[in-house]
């Protein structure tokens, strides 16, 4: 066997370990799976595909216990567009979380509770974006667009936890300005190719 042999099988092989994981991706999102087997899928995907932002997640303290609270954190960043996360803010962070999951009292619920207790830096936030429009690409564009949709329908919930006045008094849906643009933001970022 010449050498081009050897490494047309080795890339061969190669493609298809790819294959498996992106499939094993494609699976867990399509699946009601937990956000902690999505994060498991993701990490594996971006050890192979992008290594260089898996080294990023890492450098945020992201492990595996967490990764399914830094899928989450778009919530995060729309509960602190306000400046402060209120306590009905906060509410259906965790609401969310516990419906995707993530448990009360696992780690990824802990730092979920640091994160609205203390406002984490902008980077975490674009490379959580970053992230998941990432596992996102392994999906058919209308399953992309279902799963983008979903992801900013929970982020709207978020935004209209506090509601405020207008929203008591059936004036406005209770989303501020800050957190309708934070909204088309990351709608936006999550639909571009």
């Amino acid at each position: 066997m010449s050498k081009d042999m050897f490494k047309e099988r080795g890339q061969s092989f190669e493609d298809e370990y790819f294959r498996k994981h992106d499939a094993k991706l494609v699976e867990k999102l399509r699946e009601r799976a937990r956000l902690e087997e999505v994060a498991e899928a993701v990490a594996v995907k971006l050890q192979v595909d992008n290594p260089e932002l898996l080294g990023r997640i890492m450098a945020l303290g992201v492990t595996l216990d967490t990764a399914s609270a830094f899928l989450l954190a778009p919530l995060v960043q729309v509960a602190w567009a306000g400046g402060a996360v209120t306590d009905p803010e906060r509410e259906a962070v965790l609401r969310v979380a516990a419906a995707r999951g993530v448990e009360k009292g696992s780690p990824a619920y802990a730092r979920l509770g640091q994160w609205l207790r203390e406002r984490p830096e902008d980077t975490l936030f674009d490379t959580a974006i970053e992230t998941i429009k990432t596992g996102l690409s392994v999906l058919t564009p209308a399953e992309q667009a279902e799963r983008t949709r979903r992801t900013v329908e929970a982020c709207r919930q978020v935004a209209e936890a506090s509601g405020g006045l207008g929203k008591v008094l059936g004036l406005r849906s209770g989303v501020s300005d800050e957190e309708e643009a934070l909204l088309d933001a990351i709608s936006s970022t999550l639909r571009a190719r």
